[in-house]
């Protein structure tokens, strides 16, 4: 469960910048919710490319705000990243060309909808993201819809298991770091409960990922591949 505070007997979500280091250097600057940090250091590493295997991590420590990775051997880090809203870089893309039946991706998101945050703790102002994975759900509460993704993609790694489908859920809106994160651990299709930023929708179809939001009032629209 997110972590949150008492004001004036109302639950607050809390929000953090959370420090990702790796090899003793700060490589990003992330807000997030302070819980899952593991997850968010692990996605965050595979994500940028910095490991290909949870075996080239050697160790995964977390003191307040901070997630320290130990990797095996050296590793060319890059500047410091800060969040941004939107833009991502493209690292590596695992995700098949497969297109899902629409129908069956809409049904999933009314699944999806009973398992956001609005269901759970309505209190919280929190994103939900999730990973639908061979019938099995994978579902993170964050105050950053970024930070969502790349904690689902620490989680999937940890699980340690291979999923022959992987759809992704979010209630936030769909940009190009979202998906070309969720891209490396073979995604095959994102459907948002909202609509998609120009850039996501740019580096859906150019990845051939499905894309399947809700624009407005006109319900679910598929706008990729």
């Amino acid at each position: 469960m997110p972590s949150y505070k008492i004001v004036k007997g109302v639950k607050i979500a809390e929000d953090a910048l959370v420090r990702i280091w790796i090899n003793n250097k700060i490589v990003a600057e992330l807000v997030s919710n302070p819980e899952l940090l593991e997850e968010l250091g692990i996605g965050y590493a595979y994500s940028e490319g910095y490991i290909n295997t949870l075996g080239e991590i050697k160790e995964v420590a977390t003191a307040g705000h901070d997630v320290k990775i130990k990797l095996v051997g050296d590793v060319a880090t890059r500047a410091k990243k800060v969040e941004e809203c939107g833009i991502g870089e493209f690292v590596k893309n695992k995700s098949p060309r497969r297109i899902y039946d629409f129908k069956q991706l809409t049904t999933l998101a009314t699944e999806f909808a009973k398992l956001t945050i609005w269901n759970v703790d309505p209190h919280l102002a929190l994103h939900t993201s999730a990973l639908y994975l061979d019938e099995e759900w994978a579902v993170i509460h964050d105050t950053s819809r970024h930070s969502s993704v790349i904690k689902l993609i620490g989680m999937y790694l940890k699980r340690g298991k291979e999923a022959e489908s992987k759809i992704a859920f979010t209630t936030g809106r769909v940009s190009s770091d979202m998906v070309y994160r969720l891209a490396t651990i073979g995604v095959g299709a994102v459907v948002s409960l909202r609509g998609p930023l120009y850039s996501g929708v740019e580096a859906a179809c150019k990845l051939g990922i499905q894309l399947v939001t809700n624009i407005r009032n006109k319900g679910f629209t598929e706008l990729c591949p």
